[in-house]
């Protein structure tokens, strides 16, 4: 088994059709699943010729993926195993019909990192009608926790479709799954997958002193037809939960009761939803048999939660009282910060001080991978950092994709190759009008591409596939910019400058040096020197500085608006920012710099500056900015402007 999953099998990326009839809705949850044995296309699966080898991982029924048939051990048979490539792996599931009361998506990974078995990078969830066109629905989550062999990722969703495709970014060599479940109906249990609180039969576990019923929901499997009343049968809208406190599930009429569920306060045996001196006194009493104890009040006394109250309860209640123990420490704690926009006096004691050295030697492979698409590879801290250099529709050669995987072999993808890095201008031939130029944006021609070792100033060229090692690699690429339509071919009358782009990659350090030499007059609005996009997981916080000195910290959402409509956190006059994420990422960080803030964001009439955009569901980008776009400003034929940025990554253990 081990042999096989060390074995680096390279397979085409094909889609098989699997043609399955579906069988009747399985009840789960109260939810109906709709997709047990539909139909579905998916990305080749990891397959060898040898069963001696892969026998439990071939796709012999033929309907892995739907058969309602779940893994338990690593080695079972109900697995489908994807082999990591450079493209996420798919699967559309095909329900036979529309369902209009869609609920949820829950797909099972199996986990083993020790045979380069990892769970997935992210895993997106989309909608279609008709197959072809694909509405975002969400991102999937994992709720199982820990480090078992079995995970659940899953996404509450909601609208009409009939095609559901699941998007998997690999996180390491093999991604395996054994599941795809598909849900439609309405929810009539109460369970908090994302939260630290938990049901047991009809009691809520989990609740700390001063929770509110928002904080408490916000971790909720649903929060439709839900209604919470106090111990008196008074609806309770605002304040901390109590003991007693009691949350009923209604239907979706609203008008029949489904579930009820009594919240449980440890200490809390008053029923205030405060644990004071009264409490541990009433709780001594009860051990006495001085008095009883409600059924509900007699729970929340049981503080160590063994199933009996004793003097150790009285203890540890007490104790809490005077601030010498946590009763709720038991209890995981779930910090969900997300989204909270201004965290500077959270991170005021950060240390902010530059760990950034100028790197000028590192070994490094150099590899054409096609005529489109270069990429470099280095060993750093024990892992592989990876990043490319690719080709643009109109000729032109980009910063890509920048990715780590770590020594156990999970992959860290950072960066997509979906938007650009460099500069991007909204520039004009008269003022008051204005097209995107450059970077990601076409109206830029590329005239020459070159490769240097940087040590000797050797050029390097290669053909397809061909490598070659490298410790200081320049690239020069010379470009003509446009205001013009480039679809409708370049004018010479629209070509207002020339840039020449010096890139210096070191290892983990990419450093982009620009010399512009302005041809005709141009007028710029809103636009931008240096860039870089970001994964969320990688880049949820952004740190704005002046030298080192903390100016600004921002936290995005961890799922932004699909439709670009994020916040922007700009105005910021930092010349250097420090990104990093949330979940066990914090330790990568990214630092991105100008080293020209003159000619790359210090302009006095800049109220844009530097901004870190929220910029759609899964990525977030830095931008700086010499122009603001309240006014254009006008650039005259024979000046030249040079700027340079660099953005280094390194962990921060």
């Amino acid at each position: 088994m081990k042999r096989a999953l060390i074995l680096c099998l390279l397979i085409a990326m094909v889609m098989t059709t699997l043609g399955i009839t579906p069988v009747a809705a399985v009840e789960e949850d109260g939810l109906r699943i709709v997709s047990k044995g539909c139909s579905y296309t998916s990305t080749a699966p990891y397959v060898l010729d040898a069963d001696k080898y892969t026998g439990n991982y071939r796709n012999k029924k033929m309907n892995e993926l739907t058969d309602g048939v779940y893994g338990t051990t690593i080695d079972g048979s109900e697995w489908y195993a994807f082999l990591q490539g450079s493209t996420p792996h798919e699967i559309i599931v095909d329900l036979g019909k529309a369902y209009s009361d869609l609920a949820r998506v829950r797909v099972q990974f199996g986990k083993k990192d020790d045979w380069a078995i990892i769970l997935p990078a992210e895993v997106k969830v989309f909608g279609s009608l008709d197959g072809k066109n694909f509405t975002p629905l969400g991102v999937l989550e994992d709720v199982t926790g820990g480090t078992g062999v079995n995970h659940d990722y899953v996404a509450d969703i909601s609208g009409e479709y009939r095609y559901i495709r699941i998007e998997i970014a690999p996180g390491g060599f093999f991604a395996f799954v054994s599941e795809v479940d598909v849900f439609c109906g309405y929810v009539n249990t109460l369970s908090f997958p994302k939260g630290n609180a938990y049901v047991e039969g009809e009691y809520i576990y989990g609740i700390r002193e001063k929770m509110t019923s928002q904080e408490l929901l916000a971790n909720a499997n649903t929060t439709e037809g839900l209604k919470i009343t106090d111990k008196n049968g008074k609806e309770k809208t605002s304040g901390g939960l109590a003991t007693g406190d009691v949350i009923t599930k209604y239907d979706k009429s609203g008008k029949t009761a489904l579930n009820k569920y009594t919240v449980i306060l440890d200490g809390d045996l008053s029923m205030d939803g405060r644990v004071n001196p009264m409490d541990y006194m009433l709780c001594k009493r009860y051990v006495l048999k001085a008095m009883t104890l409600s059924q509900t009040a007699a729970k929340a006394a049981d503080a160590n939660r063994d199933g009996k109250v004793t003097a150790i309860d009285y203890a540890l209640i007490k104790s809490h009282v005077l601030k010498k123990h946590d009763l709720y420490e038991k209890y995981v704690p779930v910090v969900e910060h997300d989204g909270r926009g201004d965290v500077t006096e959270e991170f005021k004691d950060m240390d902010t001080s530059d760990k950034v050295e100028l790197l000028t030697s590192y070994d490094m492979t150099l590899k054409r991978n096609s005529q489109t698409e270069y990429g470099v590879t280095c060993k750093y801290q024990g892992g592989t950092l990876y990043m490319t250099l690719h080709k643009t529709a109109w000729g032109t050669f980009n910063l890509g994709k920048w990715e780590y995987t770590d020594p156990d072999g999970t992959r860290h993808p950072f960066v997509s190759d979906s938007t650009d890095w460099e500069y991007v201008y909204r520039v004009g031939e008269k003022k008051g009008s204005w097209q995107w130029s450059g970077g990601n944006h076409n109206n830029e021609q590329m005239t020459s591409l070159k490769f240097f070792d940087g040590d000797t100033d050797k050029e390097i060229t290669l053909n397809v596939g061909q490598t070659a090692t490298v410790k200081n690699l320049k690239i020069v690429e010379t470009t003509q910019l446009y205001w013009g339509d480039a679809a409708n071919g370049y004018s010479e009358n629209e070509h207002y400058a020339n840039a020449v782009r010096n890139y210096t990659i070191v290892g983990p350090q990419i450093r982009l040096a620009v010399d512009y030499e302005y041809v005709k007059d141009a007028y710029y609005g809103l636009s931008y020197t240096c860039m870089f996009p970001i994964s969320k997981k990688y880049g949820l916080y952004c740190a704005f500085l002046d030298g080192e000195d903390l100016l600004f910290v921002a936290e995005t959402l961890k799922t932004g608006a699909a439709d670009y409509s994020g916040k922007q956190y700009d105005g910021n006059a930092a010349d250097r920012c420090v990104i990093w994420g949330y979940g066990g990422r914090e330790k990568y960080k990214f630092d991105i710099r100008v080293l020209t803030p003159e000619t790359s964001c210090n302009n006095y009439d800049n109220n844009f500056k530097v901004s870190f955009w929220d910029m759609n569901t899964t990525s977030n980008k830095l931008y700086f900015s010499k122009w603001d776009g309240r006014a254009q400003d006008k650039m005259t034929a024979g000046d030249t402007v040079h700027t340079e940025c660099m953005w280094t990554f390194y962990i921060d253990e």
